[in-house]
């Protein structure tokens, strides 16, 4: 979509006017997306450059042609066919010194850029803790030494998480004093051997269930700490990212990270129980709430001259309340609807606040037919995965139950503030407000896109999955049947009392039956 006609009114779209731009990140989802809503709402900015590592073989320009290949890109290449122009790749990796960048890429981005977006991290929950300092403490200081020396600079986007202070209740929108002071974990896993600090990781991240958060709590402080008084810079911390809402189309998903796992585990029958509580709140903000944000943010840090570091909450669960319970019966109802190809077993998950209970619903209803299946492939001579992939939820399932299962409040001022800063225009185009978010639309659209862009399943073959869904359902129940009535069978035959007590019915409907038998012959 173009917003040509609302360039003279949107203050946004008229800032990024010939802006240049560095990305850290940009090949992440939500970097992907940030850069889509960049170059197809504010096509006048001058340049985007984005950091690209060599991966698996393919250098950082072949990455971004890529990148730019996915469905994510379609709509814009659509209205700007030369959008790839915009866009150009510096070869680099957040992890090596000056960030690998080449003397000469240095100075173009010293010379040229406006505005810094920070979203680099690694995500992964059960990262080693040298691995998640790296990359998310160092990177982030390599990240604002860079921005130092931008001649041009009016803005450093710094990208947090909402649970970077999960150890608290409730969570305000200002920096708290982090566990530790970021030279001192810096230096204490610089000298400190790998295997000693992987055994003292539960003793140091304390009351955090995991290394990202631990440090991304440390970056945030870093940041104040390099920041303030020296660079215009602001944070913005979203909660559970998951597919997109509206931007570019609805159900954009391309990572398997929070409940896009689950609901693609859901869906093929065997993640089946998880600890949860249904009533605490799952805050879950789709992607193109925080892009926009990030934007925002870029945009009132650089144009109203922002003194202080703004902190913003990017969080749906004080404003627009999902708990984990309607999680549960909106993702099973849009899997029944819109079924997954191959499903093991008829989705039916379910949230449990007790492990007594999660341990025999994952033992009848995941391993034991996990077992089964793997028995018929080695009968047939295939490979076994059932158990082992099992195994593999298990473990990613154990990282979110964290999540699922405690609540937290989040303050959301500023979010309030800046919107009520933006225009009529600036509001509709980059939209940070979830009030009318429905969330059984976003779940089912959710699902679709887990279906459609994450898994590839051909949606032209859904009325065939429903059939085979119909199938399955009919096959349970014939299952559930005679397993009843084999344990009634059971309890019959080897207790006395049931056979002494079904006997005496029988003789007692024999007897009744006789007399009405005569009775009627009598009055016939």
């Amino acid at each position: 979509m173009s917003f040509t006609g609302d360039f003279q009114t949107s203050e946004i779209i008229n800032y990024y006017k010939n802006k240049s731009i560095f990305i850290t990140g940009a090949t992440g989802f939500l970097g992907k997306v940030l850069i889509e809503k960049l170059l197809r709402s504010c096509y006048d900015l001058k340049k985007i450059y984005i950091l690209v590592r060599h991966k698996k073989g393919n250098t950082p320009l072949q990455r971004l042609n890529e990148l730019f290949n996915c469905k994510l890109f379609e709509t814009l290449s659509q209205y700007y066919p030369d959008f790839r122009d915009k866009v150009e790749a510096i070869e680099g990796d957040l992890c090596e010194p000056s960030m690998g960048i080449s003397i000469e890429d240095q100075n173009k981005l010293f010379e040229n850029v406006n505005i810094v977006f920070h979203s680099a991290a690694t995500v992964r929950f059960d990262e080693p803790l040298k691995v998640a300092v790296d990359m998310n403490i160092i990177g982030t200081k390599k990240v604002i030494d860079m921005s130092k020396r931008m001649t041009n600079l009016e803005a450093l986007v710094h990208v947090s998480t909402a649970y970077a202070n999960c150890d608290r209740q409730h969570i305000s929108e200002v920096v708290y004093n982090p566990p530790v002071q970021p030279e001192k974990i810096i230096e204490a896993v610089d000298w400190i051997e790998e295997d000693l600090v992987k055994l003292l990781t539960p003793k140091v991240i304390k009351h955090r269930p995991n290394t990202y958060t631990y440090t991304k709590a440390i970056a945030e402080s870093l940041v104040v700490q390099e920041c303030k008084d020296k660079i215009p810079c602001t944070i913005v911390r979203p909660s559970i990212v998951g597919a997109s809402w509206r931007e570019p189309f609805p159900g954009w998903i391309d990572n398997f990270n929070g409940p896009t796992a689950l609901f693609a585990a859901i869906g093929k029958g065997i993640l089946r129980t998880m600890i949860g509580n249904g009533n605490s709140t799952a805050d879950i903000i789709p992607v193109d709430i925080p892009v926009n944000m990030m934007i925002v943010a870029g945009w009132y840090t650089g144009a109203k001259k922002a003194k202080d570091i703004k902190v913003y909450n990017c969080t749906t669960g004080q404003i627009n309340r999902l708990t984990w319970g309607m999680v549960e019966r909106f993702c099973e109802e849009s899997l029944l609807k819109n079924p997954l190809e191959n499903i093991f077993l008829v989705p039916h998950p379910k949230f449990t606040n007790y492990r007594m209970v999660k341990f025999v619903r994952h033992f009848f209803e995941e391993m034991i037919p996990s077992y089964i299946m793997d028995l018929y492939l080695r009968i047939i001579h295939k490979k076994p995965i059932f158990v082992r992939l099992q195994s593999r939820i298990k473990k990613a399932v154990e990282t979110l139950e964290f999540f699922t299962s405690t609540e937290w409040e989040f303050t959301n001022d500023n979010i309030f503030f800046v919107s009520n800063e933006m225009n009529e225009v600036d509001r509709r185009i980059f939209n940070i407000d979830v009030k009318d978010l429905h969330w059984r639309s976003y779940i089912e659209q959710y699902c679709l896109g887990t279906k459609k862009y994450l898994l590839k399943e051909d949606m032209s073959k859904v009325n065939k999955c429903r059939k085979e869904l119909k199938n399955l359902i009919r096959l349970r129940n014939i299952v559930f049947s005679l397993v009843i009535g084999t344990i009634i069978k059971m309890a019959l035959l080897r207790s006395v009392s049931f056979r002494k007590i079904s006997q005496f019915l029988f003789r007692f409907i024999l007897t009744i039956a006789s007399k009405i038998s005569s009775m009627l012959r009598v009055f016939g």
